[in-house]
């Protein structure tokens, strides 16, 4: 995306909660410069969680695997 707005940073809160109700994860990576300074707010922060704000497809595939060796850990 190039650019967000409120009401996105609305709809994608409510992904991340619908998701993490569901035992899954919001994952975002490569944002550009303007949604990177938005997905920054600390309110969206609390929906989401730094750790799943990643830099690029890399970052993003290492945190899958982070996720999937806890939840292997846990059962």
């Amino acid at each position: 995306m190039t650019a967000i707005d409120a009401t996105g940073m609305h709809a994608l809160e409510k992904l991340a909660e619908r998701l993490k109700k569901s035992g899954r994860t919001l994952l975002l990576c490569g944002a550009l410069d303007q949604p990177a300074r938005m997905l920054e707010q600390a309110d969206f922060l609390t929906h989401v969680g730094r750790q799943n704000i990643l830099p690029n497809i890399d970052a993003a595939l290492q945190r899958v695997e982070d996720i999937n060796a806890a939840l292997d850990d846990m059962g």
